[in-house]
């Protein structure tokens, strides 16, 4: 198995890939013009016959908050730490972008709670609500669990180049509920 980054002609790998989850509902749909136009954000995991395993991204929101998206791992491969082995993979490169907070929304909370993440509310990720949320057809039906992780609260260092103020330190900001925030 090998771990790197994804090339622009993994995208089409990394649709099929997604498509189980997708149809199940575990995966929110993206297209292969949205990968595509992403790739740069995902890390792709393959076999030793490079058939793509796994994959994830990390899509920045913010100067300095980004979220996990689209993570998922065959289902032959499961149980395998292959999931493990991606988010920590992502957290690094956060750590590497300067990344202070990152999030996912998920249907599988207790797998990011292993990873180091912690339970949140959509309403402390206004810029997740106001870019994604409000135009989603699941808005007022989701039943997707907010967790977080702080970066560098996990022993990374930070850079004394960056100067974005924290997430958690934006208290008017975080303070108004995501509806709030489009009035």
């Amino acid at each position: 198995m090998r771990v790197r980054k994804a090339k622009l002609c993994d995208a089409g790998e990394i649709h099929a890939l997604m498509q189980p989850q997708v149809a199940t509902g575990a995966l929110l749909p993206r297209s292969l013009a949205y990968l595509c136009e992403n790739i740069r954000d995902f890390v792709v995991i393959e076999d030793d016959e490079h058939r793509l395993v796994a994959s994830g991204a990390l899509h920045f929101l913010d100067e300095d908050v980004a979220e996990l998206q689209s993570l998922v791992v065959h289902p032959r491969e499961r149980s395998r730490g292959l999931g493990a082995v991606l988010v920590q993979r992502l957290l690094r490169d956060a750590r590497r972008y300067q990344v202070w907070k990152v999030f996912a929304l998920t249907h599988l909370p207790e797998f990011f709670l292993r990873n180091g993440f912690t339970r949140t509310t959509i309403s402390e990720l206004p810029q997740k609500f106001v870019r994604d949320c409000v135009n989603c057809p699941k808005l007022h039906d989701c039943h997707q669990v907010a967790v977080i992780c702080d970066v560098y609260a996990r022993g990374a260092r930070r850079s004394t180049a960056h100067t974005a103020m924290p997430v958690a330190a934006r208290p008017a900001q975080l303070s108004a509920s995501p509806l709030a925030i489009l009035q």
